[in-house]
């Protein structure tokens, strides 16, 4: 057997269900490498009733912690890394418990609710010697792996434009109560970061954003949805009917790319009516039509004739696309351009493989490939169309990361205690 990385989840909510789903994933591969031996959550009803599940899908039951200082009191070395899947809010609090103990960490995304939240479990992993991998899920799926080789391999020419368009939402508490304050984790925030990870991920590093934000819902009201995947559903009936919301819930941006590229991202959480998501590269010769995230379907490659590329030629514009063997046995081979899964079971896979990479990084010392300074990238961006609104002008990525450009998010550093508070 392969030698085994012992980890324990730090939150028990509808995303260490998720998290779970992908240990159990991984440990029916030909490739399992984590070991979950520990559950952890504020709240015990939450941690047990993940450690009950865990028997079913992974034939074994975690021990039960409430609190990260109990469990490294029990299990202290012997327990190797773990995972943080709480509410963004706790994250760079979880984060730095757990570096101070000496575990290697996966943290959910976003690494922390600000820049300099994150530049601290940076420094704190840095002191420690550990590894920082963020859970940056989408650019794992097989169609953006394919989407990134296209553009790599010049199947439309020189990257001239990208397109990403997400709107919809209404209003409805989506998910969780606490995705819609600012001091939480506002929607733009929590779900927006996915596609600013995506937009670096194809088009390359930002050079300055220019744009808004809009808190366009002021009350939001409880739909009892069961959020992605349903494993929200224990929870959402007893949310409050309505909600004030307190952190923005639109961003619009132009953004400009190191390479000279130019972005259009609209990421409209209060969006009524038909919803749009749309995500499109244009190039010098030829363009992309790209599906989204974990569905499956083909990229449509559109050429100047007029063809349209749907199909499995599509790869001969990618030659370089390859995925790694985990991905390849878990999506079906290691050039596929299409797959036919559900969400449950796309998710799961693709989680998979983050704590296969995690493991890898643990056992030989190599970087993962979402380190934390990736994180602290992504959330940068997301954060620059706030910032830029605030002040009225383009903010530089060099201005976002170093914190010259922090207006919006000065007064979460005071809540998180970062900052001395303000008058």
């Amino acid at each position: 057997m392969a030698e085994r990385v012992s980890i324990a989840l730090i939150g028990c909510g509808g995303m260490g269900r998720r998290h779970l789903r992908g240990l159990a994933v991984l440990a029916g591969s030909s490739q399992a490498n984590v070991e979950l031996v520990a559950a952890c959550d504020l709240n015990l009803d939450n941690a047990n009733f993940l450690a009950d599940e865990a028997v079913e899908l992974i034939g074994h039951r975690p021990r039960v912690f409430s609190n990260v200082d109990a469990m490294a009191g029990e299990l202290g070395p012997d327990l190797q890394a773990v995972t943080i899947t709480t509410e963004a809010a706790a994250h760079h609090r979880a984060a730095l418990e757990a570096l101070d103990v000496g575990w290697h960490l996966l943290c959910e995304k976003p690494l922390a609710l600000t820049v300099r939240a994150s530049n601290a479990i940076i420094e704190a992993a840095q002191r420690a010697g550990r590894i920082v991998s963020v859970a940056e899920n989408y650019r794992r799926d097989p169609i953006n792996r394919l989407a990134h080789a296209l553009i790599r391999d010049g199947a439309v020419g020189t990257p001239r434009l990208m397109v990403e368009t997400n709107i919809g939402g209404k209003n409805a508490i989506l998910i969780t109560p606490w995705r819609h304050m600012k001091n939480a984790a506002s929607m733009p925030v929590d779900a927006g970061i996915h596609h600013a990870d995506i937009q670096r991920y194809y088009m390359g590093e930002v050079a300055s954003v220019y744009g808004e934000t809009r808190l366009h819902e002021r009350v939001r009201h409880n739909t009892a949805a069961a959020g992605p995947g349903g494993y929200y559903a224990r929870w959402s009936a007893a949310y409050p009917d309505q909600i004030e919301p307190t952190g923005d819930d639109a961003l619009y941006a132009h953004l400009t790319y190191e390479s000279g590229a130019v972005g259009q991202w609209i990421d409209d959480h209060a969006g009524h009516g038909a919803g749009s998501h749309v995500r499109q590269v244009f190039g010098s010769t030829a363009s992309l039509e790209l599906p989204g995230d974990r569905n499956g379907r083909p990229i449509v490659l559109h050429l100047d004739d007029g063809t349209k590329i749907r199909d499995e030629r599509i790869l001969d514009y990618a030659p370089s696309y390859g995925l790694e063997p985990l991905a390849a046995e878990l999506f079906g081979g290691e050039r596929v351009w299409t797959y036919d899964l559900d969400f449950n079971a796309t998710d799961g896979r693709i989680l998979a493989l983050e704590y296969y990479e995690l493991a890898r990084c643990v056992l030989t010392g190599q970087q993962p490939e979402v380190t934390a300074e990736e994180g602290r990238a992504d959330l940068a961006l997301t954060y620059a169309p706030f910032e830029s609104g605030r002040l009225g002008r383009p903010v530089t990525m060099a201005e976002m990361l170093d914190g010259t450009a922090d207006v919006y998010q000065r007064e979460i550093d005071e809540h998180l205690g970062l900052l001395p508070l303000t008058a």
